[in-house]
């Protein structure tokens, strides 16, 4: 995850996982999706279980399980 923070500039996985949701807010799924995959299994497990209890995103549920099917 070092790595990706490095890559755009951020201090923190919580920035990423907002540049995700954000992706995905503004239509690009596919863009999302990348980044999403992009982070080591560790992490992506953190986003999930983040998005879908503690961090109340604007996402519905559709968009939401986007992320489970990528697990």
């Amino acid at each position: 995850m070092k790595k990706l923070l490095k890559e755009y500039g951020f201090n923190s996985d919580m920035q990423y996982f907002e540049m995700i949701v954000t992706s995905v807010i503004n239509g690009q799924r596919t863009q999302a999706k990348e980044q999403f995959n992009a982070m080591p299994k560790a992490d992506t497990k953190a986003f999930v279980k983040s998005i879908f209890t503690s961090w109340s995103t604007g996402l519905n549920e559709s968009d939401k399980s986007i992320f489970i099917d990528l697990i």
